[in-house]
């Protein structure tokens, strides 16, 4: 039987709605750019090994997991599908492919030997599965570095927006309040593995977090946008990505990309950044209404041309 705790609950919510909004901005963009496919690869692998034992839930007691597990499963590879068939990206190319197969090696050597040390004495679940959950638990928490890094380097506009990171920092931020309630009540459940692995996969949505609002406030307050710049305000990004190393290599990159494109063939509504660098979904609908406004103040000072006539 499951254990349910209020903060479990929004924190399931929070997890399914993060789903809901980044496949409601795909299609509502119909574009899937700024979205990383290996980290959408890493969280369908991720649900794939922890509900491994999916075909064994049965019955009213198990109706709550079955269902956010199919929902899970479903909108992961849906995702995947958007992106691979219905709205490719063929401007971006991601860069972190070594990343994300080292992340599931690492994975995969540390689970056999993290199990032992932190997990469950009293876990009923046959070995293999025990190994396949801890595998998922470890690399759910790397699972956003290749979005990271992909952010960082896109150079068109971004589905990704504030309302999927707030639902994923929410998601996070329930579980660990659900981690102290099931420590300090009537079980006294303490998952080390969960707590120490989901404080570190926090930790980088809190870092990227703080790095998304201060490249939104920037952009806001001086009308461009700032795009590697911005991660030396982060500490665990900064390190984990090498973010230092690679600035020479992006700007010329940058300035060769500048030179082959020219600016004749910069639209007129620019969506961009100021250095053709990535701008969030946010600014899909104030860039319209700007636009709208816009066409609007010319065709006013059209009529009172032609009035004055």
């Amino acid at each position: 039987m499951i254990y349910l705790t209020v903060p479990r609950v929004l924190a399931d919510i929070t997890h399914f709605l993060s789903k809901c909004v980044l496949i409601g901005t795909i299609h509502r963009n119909r574009s899937a750019e700024g979205v990383s496919l290996l980290t959408q690869i890493l969280y369908a692998l991720v649900f794939l090994t922890r509900y491994a034992d999916l075909l064994r839930s049965a019955g009213w007691r198990d109706a709550y997991l079955v269902i956010f597990k199919i929902f899970y499963f479903s909108s992961s590879f849906y995702t995947i599908f958007l992106m691979m068939k219905v709205f490719p990206r063929t401007r971006e190319k991601e860069r972190a492919w070594k990343m994300a197969l080292g992340s599931v090696g690492v994975s995969l050597v540390l689970a056999p030997i993290v199990l032992p040390i932190f997990g469950d004495k009293k876990s009923t679940l046959p070995w293999f599965e025990s190994v396949l959950w801890t595998f998922s638990i470890i690399l759910e928490s790397v699972c956003v570095l290749p979005q990271l890094l992909l952010l960082r380097q896109t150079t068109v506009p971004t589905v990704i927006n504030s309302y999927y990171l707030l639902m994923l920092g929410s998601y996070r931020a329930f579980y660990i309040i659900n981690w102290f309630v099931r420590a300090v009540g009537p079980d006294h459940h303490v998952d080390w593995i969960s707590i120490i692995f989901g404080v570190l996969q926090t930790a980088f949505y809190v870092d990227f977090a703080w790095v998304y609002y201060t490249r939104q406030r920037v952009k806001l307050r001086n009308g461009g946008v700032v795009d590697s710049e911005d991660y030396q305000n982060s500490y665990l990004v900064n390190k984990v990505l090498s973010i230092r190393r690679r600035r020479s290599e992006d700007e010329e990159e940058q300035r060769l990309h500048d030179q082959e494109d020219g600016e004749e063939h910069q639209p007129r509504n620019n969506r961009w950044g100021a250095r053709g660098i990535s701008v969030s979904a946010d600014d899909t609908l104030e860039n319209q209404r700007n636009g709208r406004s816009f066409a609007a103040d010319q065709d006013a000072e059209g009529f009172s041309e032609e009035d004055s006539n």
